[in-house]
């Protein structure tokens, strides 16, 4: 393995140790729905690519937005197609701070548009 794919790849390792130390504790939190406001963005660096991803969402009625950072391989395109503009998902919500969410690969189920209606609204 090269120093340059040496260093990528621990670039990518360190964004997803992060992206996972950021939701610590978030799987209580509540569900609530987000959609994608933006076409995603990559970002090659040195350290790896990411794709960046903006979005909203509602409590209480008010809007509030969010952006979360994947980690990705070069050539890998999965998590683009995923999260496409207009692309609704589900984010956490820190208890108390709604301006606080999270994305968790887990919540992100096959079938989401069928199943909205079992998101618990805070």
């Amino acid at each position: 393995m090269g120093s340059l794919a040496l260093v990528r790849l621990l670039g990518s390792t360190f964004r997803s140790i992060r992206n996972s130390l950021n939701g610590a504790g978030s799987g209580s939190w509540p569900k609530t729905e987000a959609t994608v406001t933006a076409d995603p963005e990559r970002r090659d660096g040195m350290a790896g690519s990411i794709v960046e991803i903006v979005y909203s969402y509602r409590i209480e009625g008010e809007l509030y937005t969010g952006m979360h950072e994947e980690p990705v391989f070069l050539g890998d395109t999965e998590y683009e197609q995923r999260f496409i503009k207009g692309r609704r998902f589900v984010v956490r919500v820190r208890p108390g701070e709604p301006e606080v969410s999270v994305v968790r690969d887990k919540d992100q189920p096959d079938g989401l548009e069928q199943r909205l209606g079992r998101i618990d609204k805070p």
